[in-house]
């Protein structure tokens, strides 16, 4: 493959095949690129994939490759310099194309890749083969600014085109069949996040089980719609992403967060607040920036923010996550690592992040009063973040045995409805007020 059509040579985002970045990479860059392009000029992306058929099948572990490279490498010879190239899985790549005029550009780009792939030479077990190559295509800024949404925007299209008719398709949301209940319950969310009405974020707080006294609170989403129906978080975040507004979702939570600080504080309240990110948000290489210039808009200390990362997303670390999280920490906010137990790392891996604190996953908190292997799995966990430096806190405490089973274990904090349930905002003070002794 030409040089020019590199993203990263990072191993671990590499595919062996072809040498391409995978999705990763371009989720991480694809927000610079909507950064970097000309305000004038669209963005465009392409998901091509070959569609699967017996003959596809029937070809051999050593064809498949060649068709892979063979196809990786035409491409490369059909796109400009600057345009970059993602090898997605076996049959799947996207291409990014910045600073193109039009959107008819971006068909004209689709046309010129079907037809050049199309004169493949049949280099394969059966030389009569020839892979049919299905198009899906999305562009920025008509489609989203989101880019995990523009990615899927364009994998959707080019799947409605694998499915039949044309072999180029151009997303539109019509592809996406939802019932009126969905498209009701999406138009709302989006006009709650756009005039900051309806969402909430209910505090749950974090107990020194040495002396009892609340050092911190977990920021946890609520919605109630107006039909007075609770959404479970799983699905606001869900939708939200359907609706592209990732971005616009996290300005609105930082903003919150450092509002509800400010008001903590009027009341004596001096805590560290806890916020969720998702996998794809450590792949925005944006967003210390943006917390950066929220913290500094509500003159928040950024150590009065704490940032929790599910174990399963540090797993699969890159080089962009590993730069994003040092970023944060540059900044000065502290950062755990929520669920843990659940994923698979260990003392070397977790040398490398920039963490202060590991949080047990409540499926062993919950089982540890009558599970020795789920003891088994805390006592380690609390003797791998001692050695590391890290505090330990444990979720899903509801009784006192439990606590008392932690508390022997060594974990020195806690969280649960041993304590409280979230609670919103003037319900926390309430119950702060009634269960804090002055320091």
């Amino acid at each position: 493959m030409p040089g020019t059509h590199y993203v990263s040579r990072q191993s671990d985002r590499i595919d062996q095949v072809t040498g391409l970045p995978r999705m990763p990479t371009a989720l991480a860059e694809l927000s610079g690129l909507i950064r970097e392009n000309r305000p004038d000029r669209h963005l465009g992306i392409i998901s091509l994939a070959v569609v699967p058929d017996p003959l596809l099948f029937r070809q051999s572990a050593d064809a498949l490759r060649r068709i892979r490279l063979d196809i990786s490498q035409q491409i490369g010879q059909l796109l400009r310099p600057q345009d970059r190239i993602y090898a997605i899985s076996s049959r799947e790549w996207l291409i990014t194309l910045p600073n193109l005029l039009s959107s008819a550009v971006l068909m004209l780009a689709m046309i010129r890749l079907r037809d050049g792939l199309a004169a493949l030479p049949g280099r394969v077990d059966n030389p009569h083969f020839q892979p049919r190559i299905a198009f899906g295509s999305a562009q920025w800024p008509d489609d989203s600014s989101d880019p995990l949404f523009l990615l899927q925007s364009a994998r959707i299209a080019r799947l409605i085109a694998e499915q039949g008719g044309a072999d180029i398709q151009t997303y539109n949301p019509s592809m996406e069949s939802t019932g009126n209940e969905e498209h009701g319950l999406l138009d709302e969310l989006r006009q709650a996040l756009n005039n900051n009405q309806g969402l909430a974020l209910y505090l749950q707080p974090q107990i020194d089980i040495a002396n009892g006294q609340c050092t911190g609170a977990e920021a946890l989403l609520r919605w109630q719609r107006s039909s007075g129906e609770w959404i479970a978080p799983p699905r606001i975040l869900d939708a939200i992403d359907r609706l592209g507004m990732r971005q616009t979702f996290n300005r609105w939570l930082l903003h919150q967060a450092s509002q509800i600080q400010l008001q903590l504080a009027e009341q004596g309240i001096d805590i560290v607040l806890s916020i969720n990110l998702s996998a794809n948000d450590l792949l925005d290489i944006e967003l210390p920036d943006m917390i950066g210039q929220v913290l500094a808009t509500w003159d928040i200390a950024p150590d009065r923010i704490l940032l929790e990362i599910t174990e399963t997303i540090m797993v699969d670390e890159s080089w962009q996550v590993l730069d994003v999280l040092n970023r944060m920490r540059k900044l000065g906010l502290h950062l755990s690592i929520d669920d843990f137990g659940t994923g698979y790392a260990g003392l070397s891996y977790l040398q490398r992040l920039p963490v202060q604190e590991v949080k047990i996953d409540q499926m062993f908190v919950r089982q540890a009063a009558e599970s020795e292997k789920a003891r088994e799995i805390i006592t380690s966990i609390i003797q791998l973040a001692t050695k590391l430096n890290m505090s330990v806190i444990a979720e899903g405490v509801e009784t006192t045995e439990i606590l008392g089973i932690l508390s022997a274990l060594g974990c020195r904090f806690a969280q649960g409805f041993l304590f409280s349930k979230a609670l919103p905002m003037p319900a926390f003070i309430d119950w702060w007020q009634e269960n804090q002794t002055p320091a």
